[in-house]
Formats: C-alpha cells, sequence, structure tokens
C-alpha cells in the first residue's frame, strides 16, 4: 500500500497516448478486415520465437479501430479461450461496449496463433465425437480409450505437425510484444478475459516497460496448477448449479414447471443417461425426425454452460422442465448449440471464431500434466477424480476429462508454474463475478491479494467476464480509468445483479388453457423466441428448423426485421402451427411481432396476432373453432 501512496499522482495522471494507433501504423500495410468492419494488418513472427530459424515463419493478423475522437491510449485485447479468434470477434464486443470506448481508445485485436482462418487449429468431427462421449468413471478404460481416440483423431485432423508445438501462451506474447514494437513501442493497456487473463498477467511480467495498465476480467490465478485450477473451478461449478436449482425452486414458475424440484429432475435425468444415452425423436429442417441420443456428454455439458450467465441458467432450466415432461428436444437443442454440432447431422461445426484443437494445443502446453508416461499421467488423474467425486457429483466430468486428454496430447508443457502476478507501477484493475463457475472469484482475489497498485471491483450475482454487459458498474470504472487515469474510489467495490434471469414458463401445459385462442397466440410467441436454434442463428442467412414435436419453421432476414413461416409446427402434442410472420426490430412505431396463423389439432383456428411492443398493446382477430377470436375480457 505504500507504494500505492506514493505512486498516486502518477496513476491518476490523464490517460493520453505518446502517439495514436492511426500514426502508429501508418508505415505498415493495412488491408479491410475480412470478418469486420476495421483495419487488419498482418506480421511475419518466427514461428519459434526461441529457436532462432529465419527460415521459418508464421503471419500474425492484427485488427485495428483507430479512436474516432483524439485517442486516450491504445488498448491491447485478449479474448478468452484459448481459442477464440480475436478478429472474429471484434464487431460483437464492440457493439457491447458504451460508444465512447471506441471513440476515445485505440483498440487492438489478434488472431493468436494457432486461431483465424490462416493457421487456426480445428478438428470439429473428432471434437464432436469427443465432447458428446457418454464417458464414465465407473469405466475408466472406456474412458482413456476415448480421450486416446480423440487426441489420435483431432492431430490427424489438424495435419500441423510443424505448428502445434509452438502455439503455447508465451509465443503468443511475443507476437504481440513484436507489433507493438513495429509500432514504436508506445506504452499499451493490456485488457484480458478469461484465458487472456493469464496472457496479460504473463506479458506484463515479461515486458513491464510496454504496460500503461493492465485490465483482468474473470482471473485466471497463474499460479494453480493444472489439478488445482480444475479442482477450484469444478467445485466452484458445483456450487453454483446447486444454487441455480434452489433459485428455480424459489421462483413460483420454475416451481411450478418442475414440480419435484429442479435437483431432483437434473439428478434423475442423469442417472437415466448414465445407464444408457436416451433415445429421442429429433425433428429435422425437411420435416422428418432422426433417432439421436441423450448421453452424459450433452447433459453435463449444458449445465456447466448454464452457469456462464444469468439468461443461460433460466435456459438450461426451461429445457429440463420440458424435459421433466417428457420433450427431451431442447435439452439436445441446447448441446448442438453448445458445442459447435450441426443438429442435422450430428457433426462438429467450424465457427469462425472458436477453434476447439487450439483449445487444447495451448492449455496442454502451458500447462504440464506431471511425470511418467501419457497413460500413467491419465491414470494417476482418474485416481485424483475418484477421490473428487463425493465432492463434484454432477459435474465430475469438468474436472477430469480434459485433463485426460492433455495427458495423451503430444506436447506437454511444464509443471512448474509461475510466481504470482506481483502488479508494477500501473494500475492493475482486476474484475470478476462472484457466480463465475470457470474463473472462481476466489481466483481473481489471489491475483488481488498478490499484486501491488491493484483494485478489485466484483460483481454479486455476477458470472463470467463482467465489462461491457450493459452494467453501470463496473462499466463507468473501467472507462474513468482508461480515458482520464481515474482510480477507483477503493482497492475494493462491489456491483451487484441478479444471478438469474426471469424464468419463462412453458405454455400450455394445461390441455384446457388451449380453448383460449389468445392464450394459444401469446404461446406461440413465448416459444417462438424461445427456440433454441433460433436463439443461436446468426440473423443474416435464410434457414430452416425442426419444431419440438414435429413440422418446421424457416426464418430470414427482411427490410423489417425477421420473417417467419411455420409449416405443421408443433409446439406441443395437440396443436399444429401454419402460417407466417414478421418480427418488425425498426425503430419505435415498427418495432413488434405480426402472425398470420393457422392452427389445427384439438383446436381450429384461422388468427392475425399483434404484439406491438414499442406501445405494449396486444390484438387478436379471426376465428376460433367457428366463432369469432378476441381478446379475453378482464374484470369482474
Amino acid at each position: 500500500m505504500r507504494h500505492a501512496v506514493l505512486l498516486l499522482g502518477l496513476l491518476a495522471s490523464p490517460a493520453s497516448a505518446e502517439m495514436s494507433l492511426r500514426d502508429a501504423v501508418s508505415g505498415l500495410d493495412l488491408f479491410p478486415c475480412d470478418l469486420s468492419n476495421l483495419t487488419c494488418t498482418s506480421l511475419t513472427v518466427p514461428l519459434d520465437h526461441r529457436a532462432n530459424d529465419p527460415d521459418k515463419t508464421l503471419e500474425i493478423t492484427f485488427a485495428l479501430s483507430f479512436a474516432s475522437n483524439e485517442s486516450r491510449g491504445i488498448l491491447f485485447y485478449f479474448v478468452g479461450g484459448p481459442g477464440g479468434s480475436g478478429l472474429a470477434s471484434t464487431d460483437s464486443y464492440l457493439a457491447a461496449f458504451d460508444p465512447s470506448l471506441a471513440e476515445n481508445i485505440d483498440i487492438v485485436f489478434v488472431d493468436q496463433r494457432g486461431t483465424g482462418s490462416v493457421h487456426g487449429l480445428a478438428c470439429p468431427t473428432a471434437q464432436a465425437r469427443f465432447d458428446i462421449a457418454p464417458v464414465s468413471l465407473d469405466d475408466p478404460e472406456a474412458v482413456l480409450a476415448t480421450a486416446g481416440r480423440f487426441v489420435t483423431d483431432c492431430t490427424a485432423e489438424l495435419d500441423a505437425d510443424e505448428l502445434l508445438p509452438v502455439v503455447d501462451t508465451d509465443q503468443a506474447i511475443r507476437d504481440s510484444e513484436a507489433f507493438r514494437q513495429a509500432i514504436g513501442a508506445p506504452k499499451v493497456w493490456l485488457y484480458g478475459e478469461s484465458y487472456g487473463t493469464q496472457l496479460v498477467q504473463a506479458y506484463a511480467t515479461q515486458f513491464p516497460q510496454a504496460v500503461r495498465g493492465v485490465i483482468l476480467d474473470g482471473v485466471v490465478d497463474l499460479t494453480l496448477d493444472a489439478e488445482g485450477f480444475y479442482r477450484r473451478y469444478t467445485l466452484a461449478a458445483e456450487a453454483l448449479l446447486s444454487e441455480t436449482f434452489a433459485l428455480c425452486d424459489a421462483q413460483p414458475a420454475c416451481a411450478t414447471d418442475i414440480p419435484g424440484g429442479a435437483a431432483a429432475a437434473y439428478d434423475d435425468l442423469a442417472r437415466r443417461a448414465a445407464e444408457a444415452p436416451i433415445p429421442v425423436p429429433y425433428p429435422l429442417a425437411d420435416g422428418t425426425t432422426a433417432t439421436r441420443h441423450l448421453t452424459t456428454g450433452f447433459l453435463e455439458a449444458n449445465a456447466f454452460f448454464a452457469l456462464y450467465s444469468p439468461e443461460g441458467r433460466a435456459e438450461f432450466l426451461r429445457a429440463l422442465a420440458a424435459a421433466g415432461r417428457g420433450n427431451l428436444v431442447p435439452m439436445l437443442q441446447l448441446g448442438y448449440l453448445n458445442m459447435y454440432i450441426d443438429p442435422e447431422t450430428e457433426i462438429g461445426l467450424q465457427d469462425p471464431g472458436w477453434f476447439g484443437a487450439a483449445y487444447y494445443a495451448i492449455t496442454c502446453s502451458d500447462y504440464g500434466s506431471g511425470e511418467g508416461t501419457p497413460e500413467e499421467r491419465a491414470r494417476r488423474i482418474l485416481d485424483e477424480a475418484r477421490a473428487l467425486q463425493p465432492q463434484a457429483p454432477r459435474l465430475l466430468r469438468a474436472y477430469y476429462l480434459e485433463r485426460v486428454a492433455c495427458a495423451l496430447w503430444p506436447h506437454q508443457g511444464p509443471d512448474r508454474r509461475p510466481a504470482p502476478y506481483a502488479g508494477g507501477d500501473w494500475p492493475t484493475l482486476i474484475l470478476n463475478g462472484d457466480r463465475d463457475p470457470i474463473t472462481p472469484i476466489s481466483m481473481a482475489r489471489s491475483v488481488l491479494d498478490a499484486a501491488r497498485n491493484a483494485y478489485g471491483v466484483f460483481m454479486a450475482g455476477g458470472s463470467h467476464v463482467i465489462w461491457g454487459r450493459g452494467h453501470a458498474c463496473p462499466d463507468r470504472i473501467v472507462e474513468s480509468l482508461l480515458y482520464d487515469g481515474t482510480l477507483p474510489a477503493a482497492r475494493e467495490q462491489r456491483c451487484e445483479q441478479d444471478p438469474m434471469t426471469e424464468y419463462e414458463p412453458l405454455t400450455l401445459t394445461d390441455p384446457a388453457q388451449m380453448s383460449d385462442a389468445f392464450a394459444v397466440a401469446r404461446a406461440v410467441e413465448t416459444e417462438l423466441f424461445s427456440l433454441i436454434p433460433l436463439i443461436g442463428w446468426d440473423g443474416q442467412h435464410p434457414t430452416t428448423f425442426g419444431c419440438p414435436l414435429g413440422g418446421t419453421l424457416s426464418a430470414s432476414p427482411s427490410d423489417r426485421g425477421t420473417d417467419y413461416r411455420f409449416s405443421d409446427c408443433r409446439f406441443w402434442s395437440g396443436l399444429a402451427v401454419e402460417g407466417s410472420g414478421t418480427d418488425a426490430t425498426l425503430p419505435e412505431t415498427d418495432d413488434g411481432l405480426v402472425l398470420e396463423i393457422a392452427v389445427t389439432g384439438a383446436q381450429q383456428g384461422q388468427l392475425t396476432y399483434r404484439h406491438d411492443r414499442f406501445a405494449q398493446a396486444y390484438s387478436l382477430s379471426g376465428l376460433w373453432n367457428g366463432q369469432p377470436a378476441g381478446l379475453p375480457h378482464d374484470g369482474p
């Protein structure tokens, strides 16, 4: 603390750049980025910074966002993963932040080696098989065989023997430092989210002369070895999953949909999936069905990913509620979305923003798996998992399966861990949610305790990564530091948000509700916007999805927003929907949904339904069971 006081005048000085990024890159070859509206440039770097071999090189691409006002600093932005593409993320990240960020700060994104279109490492076919595999500690030989097959098939799918040994975080740091040197070596802000915090801590430690300030968001504690890291987050996730079930039980709508309790519903489904993969008649885009299987891999991945955000928790619980009523399709749809799997074929998809093999290549070469042969390392991990099983009965797969794959990976990292991040003569801002399943807040507090000139901003109820999520706290604190050099008001500050968004109840669970035309029309709207494949749709390319119980829904972009086409679409076993809809998303007076639908089955009708979101008004007309359809008559 004495150092913080002595340096207060220096740290609180306005954050003006020595030179704007636009001026700094004026001598480089610039070109439009392929995946965003930004300007890109590529830098030739050694394939292996440690080898001193000038004949082997690699092209690293950087995306540049130039401040529209006078620049107040340059920010190097490192995304999470590892395996995330910085270039593919630029538009979505910049749109999420307050516009003042891009106005006042120059920002540099990078496709870290192993990611991106040029040298991205992805094995989607092998990855999909591995992610959904029904492994269990009860059959350790099957675990070893599944992980071994993944490593063999993935590395064969990659065909990148020369690149695989040199994609560790240290090499990536040297790539970005080479870029900083190429633009005149200005002092820069280093921002990292999730895995990016690991890179940023090491970068600032290795090149302190580069640093104007550090921002860590969803913080990795570098001192933890692989076992410690996976143990810490698995136990945190296990506790958060239990809390999520309790939150459901405390919300009347969620408790009504899962009457026996959310935890019991999950445990029953997990037990069934563990006994044998559960067959599911899955609806395809051509209107037919295919037999799919809900495995423990699907279920545990969905439960874990749900914990990343308040919205994800509510979405998972709705899928769990549907499963409890015999409809397993939403749980499968959620798994396909979470794990980048084509629901039509069950073959892994290559997402331009995510490179799954890079995740393993970087992680396995950053962390050691211990001494011994690959099989000895893997069996030791399984022994550790059995010891932890009583503490993590629901999410144990998160603790051991990736580690077993790393133990068998062809390139191993060091077992020795670095010293704690010490901070420096710059401010370090540490951000974390206290409901973070993958970088639990205990890691952030460990980093805060060890670093000088460090400040913590912690979100009560917050999940993974909290800056740029629409909350004044921490956004205003971060912006004040970046724009004006204003230090946080205290060493620790608290933000607050709800740990789970409001649960959206299942619709028409009582057959008697189907006789109400307005209830049916509103239920169509609810199910439309709760349809998991539609939530994952990019909104740009026309597409067709299978409806949960049969039939199809097509979506296409239009000048007004999105157009829909229902073809024998069945959200419920007793009704089918035919017709069209338009979701207008233009500002103010043209913001709303119009449905022109025919309903057949247990009820019959032709309905025109309007929901004006700007006026917050509903209307309904048409025929229902041969009678004029209209709004319900409220009141006594």
